[in-house]
Formats: structure tokens, sequence, C-alpha cells
């Protein structure tokens, strides 16, 4: 989401991968999207357009995990 006003939008492959995190391998899913395809969608004069209905749902969504079910996350382990 940009400004409320454009949303890309691409399916990203998921992977299995290892990682270290505070010094322990941990198994993780990794998004692996440097050469996924963005759709790109735009808000216009025209409601019921597929571009800004795709904008108002996605921004939708995001606010729902946000709100939901997103926390913080402390880099530095503190």
């Amino acid at each position: 989401m940009i400004n409320q006003e454009d949303a890309f939008f691409g399916y990203y492959p998921i992977k299995p991968n290892k990682v270290v995190a505070q010094g322990e391998a941990i198994e993780i899913y990794d998004l692996v999207g440097k050469d996924t395809v963005l759709f790109h969608y735009s808000v216009n004069d025209n409601e019921s357009s597929t571009g800004t209905q795709q904008v108002q749902q996605a921004s939708m969504w995001f606010n729902s995990v946000w709100e939901t079910i997103a926390r913080g996350f402390d880099l530095d382990g503190h």
C-alpha cells in the first residue's frame, strides 16, 4: 500500500529454510519474492473499478492484521 492510493500484489512462493536466531538454528518458512511479478492497482474516479476496489480491500485487510495479530519485535533482543 502506498498513500492509500496504490496497492501492489504478488504471489510469493514459500520455501522451507533454516536460519540462526540468537545463536540457535531454527526452521522457518521463507517468502521468496525476488523475481515475483507484482500487479499494480490504483484508486481512480470510478468507485466500482477493479483498481479502486482492490486498494480499498487491501487497506482493510492490512488494518485488520495490524490491529489484531501484529506485534512489536525488538531486533536487539531486549
